[in-house]
């Protein structure tokens, strides 16, 4: 802003140096074009003095944000996220309720529906928990039998 201050005082020091009479009708345009000016330069400054807090404050909160998101992260780490299979709610489960076959009890809060949920990393497929790891091994010898049959 410093550079358009000193614009101003240079065109104001052109208008003086110009012998204008002040009262006449072009020194009294001169002298308000070039209040209106300052008063401008003014403002610009004023602004951008605003945008600079802004500025900080955006970066303080886009800092506190990245906190939170780093926070929640580490906290979803920590869960499973299933459906129930009734009312498709979304149900959290902590990994230290999972047995040791990888497996977990559950009872949907929304409609009381119990269950049983497989975490993927450690579930063995003979588990007997019901995944669909052996019914899809016979969902897919039925299709084959169904074709060699046509």
């Amino acid at each position: 802003m410093s550079m358009l201050f000193e614009r101003v005082s240079y065109l104001k020091g052109l208008a003086e140096g110009l012998e204008i009479e002040k009262n006449s009708k072009e020194g009294k345009l001169l002298k308000e074009i070039i209040s209106v000016l300052e008063d401008i330069v003014y403002e610009l400054d004023d602004i951008q003095e605003n945008v600079d807090e802004i500025d900080e404050f955006v970066e303080a909160l886009s800092d506190d944000v990245a906190d939170i998101e780093e926070t929640l992260e580490d906290y979803d780490d920590e869960f499973d996220s299933f459906e129930c299979p009734d009312c498709g709610e979304e149900i959290l489960i902590a990994e230290e309720e999972f047995d040791d076959n990888g497996c977990a009890e559950i009872v949907c809060p929304g409609c009381g529906n119990e269950f049983v949920v497989c975490d993927e990393d450690e579930c063995d497929s003979c588990c007997g928990c019901g995944c669909d790891d052996d019914e899809d091994e016979d969902d897919d010898m039925e299709e084959i039998d169904e074709v060699e049959s046509e």
